[in-house]
């Protein structure tokens, strides 16, 4: 089975909202899907930070980032410092 770019988007928008809603448990276990969720390198490093900030995994959000080109990197850069 093969999921439409909407469900992809829609499973990662999920794993935001449970960051918000202290799922931290469930968003974890949600983690080795998003390579398979977000298929553009640079939006994939983007979206594992903002989940690992949530986490409360700075470190790992930061070095997420290395080497990201994208606006949204720069300015999540920018809150993690």
């Amino acid at each position: 089975m093969t999921l439409t770019d909407n469900e992809r988007r829609l499973l990662v928008e999920t794993a935001f909202a449970g960051i918000n809603h202290g799922l931290h448990r469930q968003v974890r276990a949600m983690l080795p899907a998003v390579p398979y969720l977000v298929p553009d390198k640079e939006m994939r490093a983007v979206c594992l930070a903002v989940l690992l900030a949530g986490l409360d995994e700075p470190e790992l959000a930061r070095q997420t980032l290395v080497d990201i080109t994208l606006p949204e990197a720069e300015l999540l850069r920018n809150h993690l410092f």
